[in-house]
């Protein structure tokens, strides 16, 4: 969603709404491309609202998963202390799982930034 918001062609500047009949009936040149820029403006700020409203929300999200992820792992490392010999995990395997989940954190970071950096930078 974020590249096809990025794209060019997603730009006002290619949209033929401008060259319709509702713009071209304006016999006032000058009165017309006010307005169209008038409109370009206004419809560039709600595509802006509207994608940090979107922004926002997976930030929300993220940070939702990231609460659940935690609870699920203090909830793993604390049955391990209830559960009988045969039924608890291996340290090594505890400790193989908390380095992969730790991985993957980083990583879903880091594609975090790379995606965010460019829209932050507009």
């Amino acid at each position: 969603q974020i590249t096809y918001y990025n794209l060019p062609s997603q730009s006002l500047t290619c949209s033929n709404i401008f060259n319709g009949p509702l713009f071209n009936s304006i016999q006032n040149i000058p009165l017309r491309e006010e307005l169209i820029q008038k409109c370009k403006d206004v419809a560039e700020q709600g595509r802006n609202n509207l994608f940090n409203i979107y922004f926002r929300s997976a930030e929300d999200q993220r940070e939702e998963y990231k609460k659940k992820h935690e609870i699920n792992v203090k909830k793993m490392n604390e049955s391990q202390y209830t559960l009988n010999q045969n039924e608890k995990l291996s340290s090594i395997l505890i400790q193989l799982i908390n380095e992969r989940c730790n991985k993957i954190g980083e990583r879903i970071q880091c594609i975090y930034k790379f995606k965010s950096e460019p829209l932050l930078l507009k």
